[in-house]
């Protein structure tokens, strides 16, 4: 009700009043009025009432998927400062939780998806219609895609090798980008150590769902980087993790040595370029004003719900840095200025490897020392692996989980559907002795045990370190995902050892 009636009704009655009660205005309707206007006021809830919550978006991305049972993000306004619930409905399926109150603010909400309401199950895959319910209302629907969960067992993989890259090379870094439909993809491949110098090289090729890349690599001559680059971090934003247009792809290259002859030197310049998702053409080149803020070798970096992470890497003088940093991806590709989170990493690394899975972000291993030249081999890494909670840019405390068995730096990882897979770089014994090992995020976020995958029917025989890697977009024929590796330098027990211009990929399960 609005005050203007509130006020008419008021005067109204006063009236009435007065003509009942001729003289008594002053000490007996005045009253009244004030008694009358404070109840209506208080029966229309007194301009108070609670706001109707409002979802701006999922995941901080334009078109969020999730699997069943993992958490997302819901984003808005209006929600309040209590849990209410959030309701999934699919075709006559509603599912309604109830969030923990710790992952409720008045702008953001952390839920896990349920697999339907305990008697029937949400189709997979399919969407959702998301809700959020509290005292103020219901809010509007967003939709949310639910995506199955592949089931495959890491200890049956098998390998082998697709079309090489152009020259043999260490220390570049791939990405890949999915493609206009659902079952095209490409590689784009960025700098690196030819042997001699840093590069600004750019290639691209087409991935199959098999696996493989397509024929020849296309050398991207008219967009090469701007400057010569290698041991950088690299991401790609597209609707799928960002906030960007339905058909926008973006790439980044992010700090990294720009001179081979430099101890260990390093660029705090972050560089973006476009990339066609019909094609795969890499668009020019653009330095943006968002600078790291502070020179980087070898940071690991992650994109994930929308935030560019970039963890720890080796500054300047050579020591490395425990500074977390994030910066949100704008519509339009760019970046917004970096944060330096408050909690560091517990122990300042560099060449670690860094993944976002359920609402965390892992950092797995690292370099905790020193270094001079990052193509060496140099130190032995750490096995420590720790989590914090990712949301909206902002981390969590630090939390300690299983270690990974060898001590790796200048490693690799990979992650699909909460398993994740360690292997080569530089460790401890004899190259090959323990080239890959294995674990899975469990509910509670934390890792389980690392298994080593030691059948030789099972590894690469790569050997090699500041490789790069990728896990494609596309499903193998199989339903399984597939896992390639770029590259790289040869792990000896006399170094230096040669560069590698193979490239990897698992052909099964």
């Amino acid at each position: 009700m609005a005050v203007r009636s509130v006020v008419d009704s008021a005067l109204l009655f006063s009236t009435r009043l007065q003509c009942i009660v001729r003289g008594m205005w002053t000490s007996v309707v005045c009253p009244i009025i004030v008694l009358v206007v404070v109840a209506l006021l208080s029966s229309c809830g007194g301009g108070s009432k609670a706001p109707v919550p409002s979802i701006l978006n999922i995941n901080n991305s334009t078109t969020p998927s999730s699997p069943v049972g993992l958490a997302i993000e819901i984003n808005g306004s209006g929600f309040q400062g209590a849990p209410g619930k959030v309701v999934f409905t699919q075709s006559g399926i509603t599912a309604t939780v109830t969030p923990n109150s710790s992952g409720w603010t008045d702008s953001g909400i952390v839920v896990a998806v349920p697999s339907g309401n305990g008697t029937s199950s949400f189709t997979v895959s399919g969407t959702v219609n998301v809700t959020v319910v509290t005292s103020g209302g219901t809010s509007n629907a967003a939709t949310l895609n639910l995506i199955q969960t592949l089931t495959f067992d890491v200890n049956n993989v098998t390998w082998a090798t697709t079309t090489p890259l152009p020259a043999a090379m260490s220390g570049m870094r791939a990405v890949a980008v999915p493609g206009a439909s659902s079952t095209s993809a490409f590689v784009v491949v960025t700098g690196g150590f030819d042997g001699t110098s840093d590069l600004t090289s750019v290639y691209s090729n087409t991935l199959n769902s098999d696996g493989t890349v397509s024929g020849s690599w296309t050398s991207i001559t008219t967009n090469p980087l701007p400057v010569t680059v290698a041991h950088h971090g690299m991401a790609e934003a597209d609707p799928g993790n960002s906030l960007v247009a339905a058909n926008s792809r973006f790439i980044y290259v992010l700090g990294g040595q720009q001179h081979s002859t430099d101890t260990p030197g390093g660029t705090s310049n972050v560089h973006m370029a476009s990339v066609d998702p019909n094609t795969g053409a890499v668009g020019t080149w653009t330095q943006l004003s968002s600078n790291l803020p502070e020179t980087l070798v070898g940071p690991a970096v992650s994109i994930f719900n929308g935030y560019l992470y970039v963890v720890g890497g080796l500054r300047a003088d050579g020591t490395p840095s425990p500074n977390v940093y994030s910066a949100a991806v704008k519509p339009d590709g760019t970046l917004g200025s970096w944060t330096t989170a408050t909690n560091v990493y517990p122990t300042p690394v560099s060449f670690a490897q860094a993944f976002g899975f359920g609402g965390k972000l892992y950092v797995v291993d690292g370099d905790p020392g020193s270094s001079a030249d990052p193509n060496q081999q140099g130190n032995v890494g750490t096995s420590a692996v720790n989590f914090a909670s990712a949301i909206n840019g902002a981390l969590g405390a630090w939390t300690n989980t299983s270690g990974t068995i060898k001590s790796r730096m200048k490693h690799i990882t990979w992650t699909a559907f909460g398993q994740v897979i360690a292997g080569e770089g530089i460790y401890a014994g004899s190259p090959g002795s323990l080239e890959l090992e294995r674990t899975v995020v469990q509910p509670d976020s934390t890792l389980g045990s690392w298994n080593g995958i030691t059948s030789s029917v099972n590894q690469m025989n790569a050997n090699v370190y500041n490789s790069a890697t990728l896990v494609s977009p596309l499903q193998s024929p199989t339903a399984t995902p597939r896992f390639l590796l770029f590259g790289g330098q040869a792990f000896t027990m006399t170094p230096p050892g040669a560069l590698s211009n193979t490239v990897y990929y698992n052909n099964a399960p």
